[in-house]
């Protein structure tokens, strides 16, 4: 495989990345706006205890963001990877795109 199938292939990954991204940004952007105002009319009405549930589900949002934020560090690392690893012989530049295979993809437990 050469190196203009591996940059393809990491095009494809970063464009279905950037699809996720916007999907996980947007559908965050109205559950957050949602929460708000539902927050801001209980408030307005002095209904108080109608004021938790947007908190608790706003407070939810920290998973979609940090989704968000993971992705984006997979795609710097997909990014940068080919022209750090071009400038290695082929067997140190094997060993490192499995190492970073391993660091994006592996088991994290």
């Amino acid at each position: 495989m050469d190196i203009e199938q591996i940059i393809k292939r990491i095009d494809e990954v970063h464009k279905q990345n950037r699809t996720t991204e916007i999907l996980l940004l947007v559908g965050t952007a109205i559950l957050f706006a949602c929460g708000i105002s539902c927050f801001i009319l209980a408030i307005a009405k002095h209904e108080y205890a109608w004021g938790a549930p947007p908190v608790v589900t706003t407070g939810l949002l920290y998973f979609p963001l940090k989704e968000i934020k993971d992705l984006r560090k997979k795609n710097i690392a997909l990014a940068t990877a080919p022209a750090l690893i071009s400038t290695l012989p082929k067997a140190k530049a094997a060993e490192e795109i499995s190492k970073l295979l391993q660091n994006l993809f592996g088991n994290h437990e």
